[in-house]
């Protein structure tokens, strides 16, 4: 059995629904008025904004970006200035600028800590970095030798979400991403066992084939991993380690164990 390099990226049919919930959610909150005391602030800041608005609806994106770093950086500390870090953080991912998207979702949260609009934007968090992992111009799939950093921040993020809203209408979607991101890691520490294993660093295969046992064991392919394990072991002149584990494979998968031997591989 051989372990797939790629996994093909699912429809995401459900996100811009849920997009559009958290953004009708922004525009209540603006409708209804900031919270800052300096009212002379807010009136110019706002404006600013609801221009910034105008222009991305007229698909003027550029220009709507210099709007709303205006306001971030002429009226920091106000409520409309958190707004706009997640307003350009939409358009970023609008643009498929993955990293300059998350990096002003994570500035909302910091510039507006227990919104009610934080389940929102750690969606779209946990959306980037999802999109973020994928590559192909037509068909998307997503890149296990790629930088494993994205997938990373998807487990840690998702774990936030989870115990914050535990019962959000985001979770379907991100319980997807989330076993997308595992599953991922899990073929990323296959692909750097074996390239130890291929440069005689057998130790080091050894200790990446555990790791990938222990981490995930949802992995599809575990007759894969200690097939390689077996053999990793032989190859350092681990001869007991080597068997004990052809028995733990002899146990698990019966005759398939007898088809293919791979300790003598």
């Amino acid at each position: 059995m051989h372990p797939m390099r790629h996994a093909t990226r699912p429809s995401p049919a459900a996100r811009p629904a849920l997009a559009v919930l958290g953004l009708a959610l922004l525009g209540l909150a603006l409708l209804g008025g900031c919270a800052d005391t300096s009212l002379e602030l807010q009136d110019p800041a706002r404006i600013l904004y609801f221009e910034a608005e105008a222009l991305e609806n007229q698909g003027l994106h550029s220009d709507a970006i210099a709007k709303l770093q205006n306001i971030t950086a002429q009226y920091p500390g106000t409520r409309l200035a958190a707004f706009a870090f997640l307003k350009l953080a939409d358009i970023y991912a609008l643009q498929e600028s993955w990293a300059d998207a998350e990096a002003h979702y994570r500035q909302y949260l910091a510039a507006n800590p227990g919104s009610h609009l934080t389940s929102y934007t750690l969606f779209r968090l946990l959306d980037v970095n999802d999109r973020n992992t994928y590559t192909g111009l037509f068909f998307k799939e997503r890149e296990v030798d790629r930088g494993t950093s994205p997938n990373k921040k998807i487990i840690l993020d998702y774990k936030r979400f989870l115990l914050l809203y535990p019962n959000s209408v985001y979770l379907p979607q991100i319980e997807h991403i989330y076993l997308d991101a595992r599953a991922t890691l899990a073929s990323h520490e296959l692909q750097v066992g074996d390239f130890y294993y291929k440069r005689g660093q057998y130790n080091a295969a050894v200790g990446r084939y555990w790791y990938l046992l222990r981490t995930y064991p949802e992995y599809p392919y575990p007759e894969a991993v200690l097939s390689r394990l077996i053999r990793a072991y032989r190859r350092n002149q681990q001869p007991e380690q080597a068997q004990e584990m052809f028995s733990i494979y002899r146990t698990l998968f019966g005759e398939r164990g007898n088809a293919v031997d791979p300790v003598e591989n």
